[in-house]
């Protein structure tokens, strides 16, 4: 007989965020990006909750979340064109360098993007 797993057999629907390791729901990340990799956030969070089945709560928020800050750590985020209301990925990172933020060929550090989003609210990132 094969060995019985330890891990609670997952419902259709409502399962809970804890029987998810973070890995696994950064791997789930990952997997619906290829599928899709323009998903904004919201998007992508909301596939996540799908995709697994998660009963929605506010810790689970947060760890999708954070599943997704680690899936995309590192990755450069997709280069955005500006408009006469977003501002550009090269305009944000020409701000930070000469505002003192230290850029690395990743993503911009979301703490430049939310200063310049706070000095420049008529045309944010």
């Amino acid at each position: 007989m094969p060995p019985r797993s330890t891990r609670r057999q997952l419902g259709l629907f409502g399962n809970p965020v804890g029987d998810f390791s973070l890995e696994e729901l950064s791997q789930t990340v990952r997997m619906l990006e290829r599928e899709q990799p323009s998903r904004t956030v919201d998007e992508l969070s909301r596939a996540v909750f799908a995709e697994l089945a998660i009963k929605q709560t506010r810790r689970a928020a947060e760890l999708v979340a954070e599943a997704i800050r680690v899936a995309r750590a590192g990755e450069p985020g997709p280069e955005i064109t500006g408009s006469r209301w977003q501002a550009s990925t090269q305009e944000v990172r020409d701000w930070a360098r000469r505002a003192g933020f230290e850029l690395g060929g990743g993503s911009i550090p979301e703490q430049a993007i939310a200063a310049y989003n706070q000095t420049h609210p008529g045309r944010p990132y």
